[in-house]
């Protein structure tokens, strides 16, 4: 820690300014009370002779300053030079005190002799002892500087008058008074003396911490290195591949193209077409072919099972491309769908013969068949094939890239579909649910206005709901609502319209561009269909009623934003009128709202 503080004082500039400030007042003042001996009446030789000692240390001081705070300056050898430097100082400025001294000596060397005996302390001794020990310190070096002080002065004044009573008394004042001096300016010392240790703690505390930072700063630097050298290796591997790979720029431009596709396009259908296209266009193949089977996982209820989609883009004209597309859907495609890895083919003489089912040709000279997987599942099977051959003679791993493209994009359009229902529909049913329905009859409205259509909806409620729910619970309860959702988005679908769950047990149905009588036959066979049978639940039967309202823009309603209410009026009409009843919306059902 000495050393430490070593340092710190031969780094501070501050002190360095100060101490040459100080010299430098030393010598002008020295020169001043030289310049007045000379210019005085009589010549005082011991004045004269301190004046110039004065000036002389001074001068030698600003050479050992210079020295002491020269950076290539060993700490041993700054050391022994500071002890020597800062006790010189001191035995200057006693010397100068004692010697002939004027008022105005007294006052600036007195002051000079504490500031050099405090750096002087500082230097030597304070990072040696403890509290304690360092307070002692303060104490006996102010005490013997300051009884030697007072000793001087109270021996001159001694000699100066008669010892008498009253001067005893003075003196024994004066004694209490140094002793008070000596302990206040003792405590003064001390806490100027922790006040600086702490700030030097807090210092080195704060270095510490600085070095903890870049230490921490250094190891996050090493972290970077290292990410940046897998990095590099994972870019050189890349490059290795794309040169083993030995693509032209036309292969490249088509993959960041399909890259594009995928990112813009997060429907299936909609994806699958554009790959189509940019295949068969960029590579000027004869045929893009990619089939993929139905995914019935989120089929709503009343929906029919879609089968298998294909998306076809061919030179062969739009007659060859449909006939195609209809004789893959029929078709059992197992010769094709059991194929696990890429199938090629080259020449037209390969034994294996594809599609001999199919009521179109396909006698393709070349021919690449990929199965598009997902890890372990299959989402769908590309097909591309050109009337010449050795087409692809060397083209196996291009498309197989294309098909691992195209198995993200179906599996980013999947995923996309699903977060999509998940949005729109409701958990339990799987019909739309309450939001999604009220965005669909604001569309139906606003295109209703544009185009002066119709809009007509239906707003039916489950009777006894909640006596249901009691006798035989709301799991029964459940399939109930779902019985009831599943025949009415039957019904809204099989005509062209929407079903939606309204609340707990309430649902709607609402079609565009069917007049009140058109919407009001297809809310009665619902109706119908709803109470034809029960509910089966265990060993259970529930017999399941509803109660509806229909409201019709612009026939019954001529607010479009009133709408829904004035059917949800309509329903509460059939409640309270018996239930198991359908009501059509009417001014005078208004009225007794």
């Amino acid at each position: 820690m000495k050393e430490n503080l070593i340092n710190r004082m031969r780094s501070s500039s501050f002190m360095k300014m100060a101490h040459m400030a100080l010299y430098v007042f030393l010598i002008l003042y020295a020169s001043a009370g030289i310049y007045d001996i000379c210019a005085g009446d009589r010549f005082y030789l011991i004045e004269f002779i301190k004046y110039i000692g004065v000036d002389v240390f001074c001068i030698v001081f600003i050479q050992m300053e210079m020295i002491f705070h020269k950076e290539n300056l060993g700490e041993k050898t700054a050391y022994h030079l500071g002890c020597f430097y800062y006790g010189t100082r001191v035995v200057m400025a006693g010397v100068a005190y004692f010697i002939k001294p004027t008022q105005m000596d007294q006052l600036v060397f007195y002051l000079i002799l504490i500031a050099f005996m405090a750096e002087f302390m500082m230097f030597f001794c304070f990072t040696s002892f403890d509290y304690l020990g360092r307070r002692g310190i303060c104490y006996v070096i102010y005490a013997l500087g300051f009884s030697l002080v007072s000793m001087v002065q109270y021996i001159s004044r001694l000699y100066a008058r008669e010892i008498t009573g009253t001067n005893f008394l003075r003196g024994i004042s004066i004694s209490f008074g140094g002793l008070f001096v000596l302990i206040a300016m003792g405590e003064v010392l001390a806490y100027s003396w922790g006040y600086y240790e702490k700030r030097m703690f807090a210092q080195n505390r704060a270095l510490d911490d600085l070095n903890e930072a870049n230490e921490a700063l250094q190891q996050q630097q090493e972290k970077i290195e290292k990410i940046n050298e897998k990095l590099g290796n994972q870019k050189i591997k890349l490059q290795a591949a794309n040169k083993r790979i030995n693509r032209s720029h036309d292969e490249m431009s088509v993959q960041n193209e399909i890259s594009s596709s995928i990112a813009a396009s997060p429907k299936r259908d909609e994806l699958l077409n554009k790959v189509a296209n940019i295949l068969h266009l960029r590579l000027d193949l004869d045929l893009v072919m990619i089939i993929m089977e139905e995914d019935n996982s989120l089929l709503v209820p009343g929906e029919e099972p879609k089968g298998r989609f294909v998306a076809v883009s061919t030179t062969m004209g739009d007659e060859y491309r449909q006939n195609l597309i209809r004789s893959v859907k029929e078709m059992d495609m197992q010769d094709v769908l059991s194929l696990s890895k890429t199938y090629m083919q080259n020449v037209e003489t390969d034994t294996v013969k594809l599609f001999h089912d199919s009521r179109v040709e396909f006698d393709f000279p070349s021919v690449i068949i990929l199965p598009v997987n997902q890890q372990e599942e299959r989402l769908g099977t590309l097909i591309v094939a050109k009337n010449k051959e050795n087409a692809f003679m060397d083209g196996r791993a291009f498309y197989e890239s294309i098909a691992s493209q195209l198995s993200i994009g179906i599996s980013n359009a999947k995923l996309y579909e699903k977060m999509n229902d998940m949005a729109i529909r409701d958990g339990l049913t799987r019909i739309y649910n309450r939001r999604h329905l009220n965005e669909c009859l604001n569309e139906y409205l606003s295109e209703a206005m544009v185009k002066k259509l119709p809009v007509t909806l239906a707003l039916f409620d489950i009777d006894k709901f909640k006596m249901i729910n009691d006798t035989y619970g709301h799991q029964c309860g459940d399939e109930v609502i779902r019985y009831v959702a599943a025949l009415l988005n039957k019904g809204a679908i099989s005509h062209g319209g929407i079903a939606g769950r309204y609340g707990g047990e309430e649902f709607v149905i609402a079609f565009l561009g069917k007049s009140l009588e058109e919407a009001y036959e297809i809310v009665q066979q619902v109706h119908q269909q709803i109470k034809s049978k029960p509910v089966i639940y265990g060993e259970s039967r529930v017999d399941v009623r509803t109660s509806a309202g229909v409201a019709c823009y612009p026939e019954t309603c001529s607010n479009p934003s009133e709408l829904l209410t004035r059917a949800d009026w309509a329903m509460y009409h059939s409640k309270k009128n018996g239930r198991d009843q359908i009501t059509i919306d009417s001014d005078q059902i208004t009225d007794k709202m």
